[in-house]
C-alpha cells in the first residue's frame, strides 16, 4: 500500500526546505510503508487461514455427508427387510452411487494430506467392506427372510464394522479439527501482532507530525508561498493514516466475528451476535439477513440492525431476490433499475446491495444492506467477506443440527428416543415448576403386543411400532414431546396440561388406536388396542423417577383391568 505525498521543496525566495523538516517526512513515509506492508502480510495471512478453515469444513462435511449416507442406506435396508417395501430397496440402492460420490470428494479433498489421506483410503475400505456385508445379508435376506439374516454371524460382524466407520470418521474429523485450531491460534497471533505494530507506528507517526508542525510553524513567516502545499501535504498523510487505522480495526474485526462464529453451537445464538457485529462492521448501512426456510419456497428475516427502508420485505420468494437467482452479488455497477429485487419494492437500485450467502453450492439465503453507502467501492468488498464467513458458519451449524437430530430420535418410530426424554423430562418439570403450571405423563403400552408378534412375526411387530409412531406424532401437539420408552411401551410428555385435560386426551389417543388399520405384505392386521397409564404434577409426583412410577402404576392396573382403557395415577 502506497501513500502519495507531496511535500514542497522551495520557498518564495528559491531557499530549500530545513534538513531537518526533510527527514521527518521521510521517516514518516517509511513508517507509513512499513505500516502498508504489515497490514498486507497480515490480510495474506488472514486469507490463508480463510482457505484452511474452508478446506477443514469441507472435509468435515464431506464425512458427514459420507457417514449419513451410509446410515440411510442401511437403514432403507432394514426397513426393507422389516416391512418388505421395495420403494425402500430402490431407495438402498439410489443412495450407494451418492456414497462413492462423496468418498470420491473426500479422497479428492485431502489428496494433499498424506496422513488424511491413508485415513480416507482405510475409510473407504471399511466402507466397501460394509456395502459387501450389505449386499450378503439382502442376499440372505432373499434366500431365508428376516430370520436367516439375524441367524448369521455377518450380522452381528455388522456392528463391529459400523464402530470402525464410526471411528474412522471420528479420528479424520479430530485432525481437521486440531488443523484448525492452528489455524486459529495463528490468526490470532498475526493479529495481535498487527495490533502492536499499527499502534507503535501510528503514536510515532503522531509524534513525526507533531515535529513537523513545530517546523513548519517556525518557517511560516518567511515560507507562505509554501504554506498551502504544507498543509495538503499533512491532509493527505493524515487521510493515509486513518486508512491504515480503519483497515486494521476492519483486519481485526473479521478475526472478532470468524472466531465468534466458530464458537457458536445454534443459529439462533449465531444471528444475535451478528446483529452486534454486523452494525459495528458496516456502521454506516442498515441491513439484514434473511435465510431459506427448510421448505426452500419462503425467504424469512432472521436479523435486521439500523433503520430498514419502508419497502423491504421480511418474508419474500426466492425468486424475488436477483443475488439468489444468479449467486452473486446484486446490484453490480451500471444495473438497470428495471431489475431491482421484488422483495425491495420501492427502493432506488443505487441505495441497496444483496450479497448470496452460499456455501458449498448451496444456498441459504441473502446478506442486504441499504443507504447510499451500500453500493461505495469500499462497502462491497467488506460485505462480501463478511457474508463468506457468515455461509461457512451457517452450514456448519446446519449440519451440527442435523447430526444432533439423528442422535436424538428412534429410527424405527420417528419419535424422540429415551435419551432425549431424560434431558427434557427434567427442563420441563423446572419450567413448570417456575411458571406454576401442570404438566402430564402419558405412559403408553400396546396391548398383546407379544401375542402380535408371535402370530404375524417380528416383522408386522415392527410395521405396527411404526405404524404406532406415525400415529402418536400427528395426535400429539408441537410442544408436546412424544418417545418411544423401549420395545412396546411409549411415553408422551403433555406440557401446561392439568389430569382432566390428559385424561381426554389418552381417550383421543386409544379411540384413535382402536381404527388404526396396520398394513403388512398387502394384508390388514389388528385389531390393535393401547392400554394408558397418567400422571400429572405436581399431584402425583414432584421429580421424573416419581411421575414415571406413578405413571407405570396407572399402567399397570390398566392392563388388569382388561387392557384398551386410560387410568389415572
Amino acid at each position: 500500500m502506497s501513500f502519495p505525498i507531496q511535500a514542497p521543496t522551495l520557498d518564495r525566495g528559491g531557499r530549500r526546505l530545513p534538513l531537518r523538516l526533510l527527514l521527518v517526512f521521510g521517516a514518516l513515509t517509511l513508517m507509513l510503508g512499513a505500516i502498508g506492508v504489515q497490514v498486507g502480510r497480515a490480510s495474506g495471512a488472514f486469507l490463508d487461514e480463510n482457505a484452511r478453515v474452508v478446506h477443514a469444513l469441507q472435509v468435515e462435511q464431506a464425512i458427514g455427508k459420507i457417514v449419513a449416507t451410509l446410515r440411510d442406506a442401511e437403514a432403507n435396508q432394514r426397513a426393507h427387510m422389516i416391512s418388505g417395501m421395495p420403494e425402500r430397496l430402490d431407495d438402498h440402492f439410489a443412495q450407494l452411487p451418492e456414497l462413492t460420490h462423496y468418498l470420491q470428494r473426500l479422497a479428492t479433498l485431502v489428496e494433499d494430506q498424506p496422513a488424511q489421506r491413508a485415513a480416507a483410503a482405510e475409510l473407504t475400505a471399511a466402507i466397501e467392506q460394509r456395502r459387501r456385508s450389505m449386499a450378503d445379508s439382502l442376499s440372505l435376506y432373499q434366500k431365508g427372510g428376516l430370520d436367516l439374516v439375524r441367524s448369521d454371524s455377518s450380522f452381528q460382524a455388522a456392528r463391529e464394522e459400523d464402530l470402525a466407520i464410526d471411528t474412522l470418521a471420528r479420528r479424520m474429523l479430530a485432525v481437521e479439527t486440531a488443523t484448525f485450531e492452528q489455524g486459529r491460534i495463528r490468526s490470532l497471533r498475526t493479529a495481535r501482532i498487527t495490533r502492536i505494530a499499527t499502534g507503535v507506528a501510528t503514536t510515532l507517526c503522531i509524534a513525526m507530525l507533531l515535529v513537523a508542525l513545530a517546523l513548519i510553524l517556525r518557517e511560516i513567516k518567511r515560507r507562505r508561498g509554501s504554506e498551502a502545499r504544507l498543509h495538503n501535504s499533512l491532509a493527505e498523510l493524515a487521510r493515509s493514516l486513518e486508512e491504515s487505522l480503519r483497515l486494521g480495526e476492519t483486519l481485526r474485526q473479521f478475526s472478532d466475528l470468524g472466531s465468534m462464529l466458530q464458537g457458536c453451537r445454534s443459529i439462533d445464538e449465531a444471528t444475535t451476535g451478528l446483529r452486534t457485529s454486523l452494525a459495528r462492521l458496516l456502521p454506516d448501512c442498515a441491513g439484514s439477513i434473511q435465510l431459506i426456510k427448510a421448505s426452500q419456497n419462503l425467504v424469512e428475516e432472521v436479523v435486521r440492525w439500523g433503520d430498514l427502508p419502508e419497502g423491504a420485505q421480511t418474508l419474500f420468494l426466492p425468486d424475488d431476490c436477483w443475488a439468489l437467482r444468479r449467486g452473486q452479488t446484486h446490484p453490480i455497477p451500471g444495473t438497470l433499475d428495471a431489475f431491482r429485487c421484488k422483495h425491495l419494492a420501492g427502493i432506488d437500485a443505487a441505495d441497496y446491495l444483496c450479497v448470496p450467502l452460499m456455501a458449498q453450492g448451496e444456498m441459504l439465503g441473502t446478506l442486504s444492506l441499504f443507504g447510499p453507502c451500500a453500493t461505495s467501492a469500499a462497502t462491497r468488498p467488506i460485505a462480501e467477506t463478511a457474508a463468506e464467513q457468515v455461509s461457512l458458519a451457517l452450514a456448519n451449524l446446519n449440519l451440527q443440527d442435523m447430526l444432533r437430530t439423528q442422535s436424538l430420535r428412534d429410527p424405527l418410530t420417528g419419535l424422540f428416543n429415551r435419551r432425549y426424554l431424560e434431558a427434557s423430562f427434567e427442563r420441563e418439570l423446572l419450567r413448570a415448576s417456575r411458571r406454576e403450571l401442570p404438566l402430564s405423563v402419558l405412559m403408553l403400552d400396546i396391548d398383546h403386543f407379544k401375542r402380535f408378534n408371535d402370530s404375524h412375526g417380528h416383522e408386522a411387530g415392527d410395521t405396527l411400532l411404526a405404524q404406532f409412531g406415525a400415529l402418536l406424532a400427528r395426535l400429539v401437539r408441537q410442544e408436546d414431546v412424544a418417545c418411544r420408552y423401549g420395545g412396546e411401551e411409549f411415553i408422551v410428555l403433555l406440557l401446561d396440561t392439568d389430569a382432566p385435560k390428559a385424561a381426554e386426551r389418552a381417550e383421543a389417543v386409544r379411540a384413535a388406536v382402536r381404527e388404526l388399520s396396520v398394513q403388512h405384505r398387502r394384508q390388514t392386521l389388528g385389531p390393535v388396542s393401547v392400554s394408558i397409564g397418567i400422571a400429572t404434577y405436581p399431584r402425583d409426583g414432584r421429580q421424573p423417577a416419581e411421575l414415571l412410577r406413578s405413571a407405570d402404576r396407572a399402567l399397570y392396573t390398566a392392563k388388569h383391568a382388561g387392557r384398551d382403557r386410560v387410568v389415572s395415577a
